[in-house]
């Protein structure tokens, strides 16, 4: 029952955030604790005041070099914003739209203690859709999630990011 009570929340949110208005923004966050680079990596994609697409992204390495005055790690993140079209915005939304809420739902769901945390939301002003997988690329075909994985590393590579280096 909480299954089919989770399916039904999470379509009508995805329907709604889809269908109700226009898709605004999109965010990609990817955490792994078994990574020095890109330990964390933010993309935040956005459509300006002036329709304009702008694209944020924020890494982090846990490589840290040490101040010699302060004996402490250095460890601020890298920032980059770049500029996309309109077709590549919409090519995202697309791709996000064939990720089936079922799928993320149905898991299997493993759980392994280095593997990676991966989020994708998007959606509009009040209303969004959020998918949370953990290891996306381990069986990914068998826990159905090759359409989010897809949309997962168009956003990389939207965003100028190799998928590779990554995941």
């Amino acid at each position: 029952m909480k299954t089919i009570l989770s399916i039904i929340f999470i379509s009508v949110l995805t329907l709604s955030a889809v269908f109700g208005q226009e898709v605004r923004f999109i965010n990609l966050e990817y955490s792994s604790a078994a990574r020095l680079d890109n330990a964390r990596v933010k993309v935040h994609i956005s459509r300006d005041p002036d329709n304009a697409y702008s694209v944020r992204v924020e890494s982090l390495s846990l490589r840290s070099a040490i101040n010699p005055s302060t004996l402490k790690p250095e460890n601020k993140p890298k920032e980059q914003k770049i500029t996309i079209t309109e077709e590549q915005f919409r090519n995202l939304v697309t791709s996000l739209d064939r990720i089936k809420p079922i799928d993320i739902i149905n898991g299997p769901h493993p759980i392994f203690l280095d593997g990676s945390s991966c989020y994708i939301s998007y959606g509009a002003n009040g209303t969004g859709v959020t998918y949370y997988v953990k290891t996306p690329n381990h069986d990914t075909g068998k826990r159905n999630l090759n359409d989010f994985l897809d949309a997962y590393k168009l956003i990389l590579r939207t965003a100028d990011l190799d998928p590779e280096k990554i995941l």
